[in-house]
């Protein structure tokens, strides 16, 4: 954003010199990253009038130009369309200086000499025009030097703004944050509108707004009978400066007002609008149009139009379109002055590869309650600087008004953050400088905050407003907060640490990925329909996460090829998906998910790498669940994405997540050989139930008795159902059962299997005896044969 000194001063006053006003605009947050003066480089040029006027004999676009400029009359070619008899213009003579080191001279064109020459703006480092020449008014003595005229040039600030302050993106409202800072009044241009034209506005255009989503406020007025030609000096001057080329008188006061407001404009001409209207809605899905850079797009059904009866004639906050723009043969003007949703305005911008000063401004956040203002600002400006005849009344189409903000800002809450003691009525009269009303109550300050404001939501905000411009200078060092250092933290806090400790420390790395993925490689792992964003950034980005694997398979994926083999990882967040393919609601989740693949333990003296197996990921899983004190039972399972080592976890018969190994298939399509094992478990339900009590346990003083316990069952029998009944029948001193031997093979039937117990027992209270350890032993013989028909194994 670029203001000048001049221009700020037109609206504020203010003493400070140019640097100390940087500096304070900085300390305010408005950074002014540059400031240099615009000087006139050019030596030798005089005011002139031109007397007499002929044409060319022989090239009808040239006129030979008799020009007094006080002690001789010059006689100068020129083809400047604008040339004319009583106009008072630069004049440039023999040894004048241009910038860029070019000197003037005496030629000979199309055989009249002409010794010196009638000049442009762009000539002489003006401004961008260089199709016409420079026009002085009446006030302009002839003879004197040009310089004189113009006085000195413009000093110009160029401030970084931060997206969240589109309040000044115009100098008014730089302006503002100046009188805030020296309590002094903004001087806002009075606007005074002489309405010469017996026609309505109504009866001249109507407006329809299709969806109010996208354009909430669409305001409009009417001149007629306007005059096309070059801006006055002080216009040109203004735009010049910010870094504006000038177009014409209109479009220019459009730009001028847009840099004083902050309020983007457009000017149409109204004899290229067909039937009289103006309808405002989204384009059709492939709908082409052409903007004012000659620039051809194809559209999607989320863009913003601005149409006539007919056809589009611009694309909403970002472009004009080429069809209805305002040219040397405009007589009629409808000028649009809009508030257009900001991120409908943001997206259309991007998506289209556009950046204008209108959409930088409306995809910030314009003043919905400022369309009117520069409106009527830019309503007189045209007449004034173009002339015509102004409708009477205004279109304003106002279907989804914006409601006002209202924040309560407690006193003490100010001085806590801020290590203050700042009153409550030094503080209403900070924020009423920045134009905040306020109310002062029993223990807060009820404020409204105002249209043009739109970063201010919440309390924390209108604390910041009172520190930037009470003055970070002014909060002395040694004054402390009184917020405290510690923060409380929730349950869920903890237990999120908790569960991250006990991961971290059995050898995990948490990592974090994005919850966008590629559509397809979403889709398998799930059989819910997946969200797909409306406008994605791009394809490998579309879809919103159904499961925390596939981005953590991309981190495998990504260490593998940079030769970080051996992984452990484990990720918590949020999985989304819709309920059915209706679409209509969305169900998300906080999960966590586990991975791990490569070898164990290093290659080295004492003992020898192994690879990551499925019991390794299901003793992982079997130990975190216990550290938490979260009982679960386990199922066999088939999805899709797992081989047929797959198990469900469940608590309380509900389905709590798996543990498995990947499929061979999606192997393939990562192209990693090694195993990678996974498993994704749903962490409310974890929580829900975790188990924060701890229990102490008396380590024995006696002597266990173990027994070996071998036994043939079917194959279809789940070791899980032997355990049960070993326990159930093991008795009170049954204190482990560990299974050390699987074995299918030649030695025994090929619908069994052999499987080997270790039973561990013991008393706190005794010497256990090996009669009644026998009589146990036994007894849990006997019901595994009768249950589930096992056999000793000899």
């Amino acid at each position: 954003m670029k203001v000048t000194i001049d221009w700020l001063k037109q609206y504020i006053d203010f003493s400070q010199s140019t640097a100390e006003l940087a500096h304070e605009l900085t300390m305010l947050g408005l950074e002014v990253d540059s400031i240099h003066d615009i000087a006139y480089q050019f030596d030798g040029v005089v005011v002139g009038e031109i007397v007499e006027l002929n044409n060319h004999q022989e090239k009808s676009n040239l006129n030979i130009c008799k020009v007094d400029i006080g002690k001789e009359i010059l006689t100068l070619v020129c083809g400047a369309p604008n040339v004319r008899k009583g106009l008072r213009v630069p004049v440039a003579k023999v040894g004048a200086n241009f910038p860029g080191g070019m000197t003037v001279k005496a030629a000979t064109i199309h055989g009249y000499h002409s010794p010196g020459m009638i000049c442009s703006e762009a000539e002489l480092g003006i401004s961008h025009q260089s199709d016409i020449i420079m026009e002085l008014n009446n006030e302009a003595q002839i003879g004197d030097d040009l310089k004189s005229i113009l006085g000195r040039g413009e000093v110009v600030l160029e401030i970084d703004l931060t997206p969240n302050r589109p309040d000044c993106l115009g100098v008014i409202g730089v302006a503002r944050e100046i009188g805030a800072l020296n309590n002094t009044k903004l001087k806002k241009p009075v606007i005074n509108i002489t309405t010469s034209l017996a026609k309505k506005i109504f009866d001249i255009i109507q407006v329809q707004i299709d969806n109010p989503e996208s354009c909430p406020r669409y305001t409009a007025s009417y001149i007629e009978d306007v005059k096309i030609g070059p801006s006055p000096r002080w216009l040109i001057q203004k735009l010049e400066a910010v870094g504006i080329r000038t177009i014409n008188n209109v479009v220019d006061v459009t730009n001028f007002v847009m840099m004083e407001t902050g309020q983007p404009l457009h000017a149409f001409d109204y004899d290229l609008l067909e039937d009289q209207k103006i309808i405002v809605r989204h384009a059709k899905k492939g709908e082409k149009f052409t903007t004012l850079d000659e620039k051809e797009h194809i559209l999607t059904d989320t863009m913003l139009l601005i149409c006539d009866g007919k056809k589009p004639v611009a694309l909403a906050g970002v472009m004009g379109g080429l069809n209805s723009e305002i040219s040397n043969d405009t007589t009629n003007v409808l000028l649009e002055s809009a508030y257009f949703d900001p991120s409908n305005t943001r997206k259309t911008a991007k998506m289209l590869g556009i950046s204008t000063d209108s959409s930088q401004r409306f995809e910030r956040g314009a003043d919905p309650e400022g369309t009117i203002y520069a409106l009527n600002r830019a309503t007189q400006l045209i007449q004034e600087v173009a002339g015509g005849k102004i409708a009477k009344g205004i279109i304003d189409n106002y279907p989804k008004p914006i409601g006002k903000r209202e924040v309560k800002l407690r006193v003490n809450r100010v001085n806590q953050l801020l290590g203050t003691s700042i009153k409550a009525k030094e503080i209403v009269d900070i924020l009423q400088r920045l134009e905040f009303k306020t109310e002062i109550l029993e223990d807060f300050i009820h404020v409204i905050v105002p249209s043009f404001r739109v970063d201010i939501e919440r309390e924390a905000d209108l604390i910041e407003e009172v520190a930037r411009v009470y003055g970070f200078d002014n909060i002395e060092g040694t004054n402390h907060s009184t917020v405290p250092y510690i923060d409380v933290k929730t349950d869920l806090e903890k237990f999120t640490n908790k569960l991250t400790n006990i991961l971290v420390g059995m050898g995990y790395n948490e990592v974090l990925t994005s919850s966008l993925v590629n559509k397809e490689w979403a889709e398998k792992f799930t059989d819910f329909p997946t969200i797909k964003l409306r406008n994605p950034i791009s394809e490998d980005l579309a879809t919103m996460r159904p499961s925390l694997i596939p981005g953590l398979l991309h981190v495998v994926k990504w260490n593998k090829n940079r030769t970080l083999n051996n992984q452990l990882l484990f990720e918590i967040g949020n999985v989304f998906h819709w309920i059915d393919n209706t679409q209509q609601n969305h169900h998300e989740k906080q999960k966590i998910a586990l991975i791990r693949t490569g070898e164990i333990n290093s290659n080295n003296w004492l003992e020898k790498p192994r690879l990551s197996t499925f019991y390794d990921l299901k003793g992982d899983i079997f130990t975190l669940l216990g550290r938490l004190n979260v009982k679960i039972e386990v199922a066999e399972l088939s999805e899709k994405y797992l081989d047929h080592r797959a198990l469900k976890l469940l608590l309380n018969n509900t389905d709590i997540g798996y543990i498995g190994a990947l499929s061979l298939e999606i192997q393939k399509i990562l192209d990693i050989d090694d195993e990678i094992f996974i498993a994704e478990l749903d962490f409310e339900v974890l929580y829900k139930n975790f188990q924060q009590a701890k229990k102490f346990q008396q380590i024995p003083k006696f002597p266990a008795i173990k027994r070996d316990l071998s036994i043939l069952v079917e194959q279809h029998i789940p070791v899980k159902q032997v355990e049960e009944i070993i326990w159930q029948f093991g008795g009170e001193h049954l204190n482990s059962v560990n299974l050390f031997d699987f074995y299918r093979g030649k030695q025994i039937a090929q619908h069994q299997k052999s499987l080997a117990f270790t039973l561990s027992f013991h008393s706190l209270e005794r010497t256990l005896t090996e009669e009644e350890i026998d009589a146990k032993v036994e007894l849990i013989v006997k019901n595994l044969r009768s249950k589930i028909n096992s056999e000793l194994r000899s």
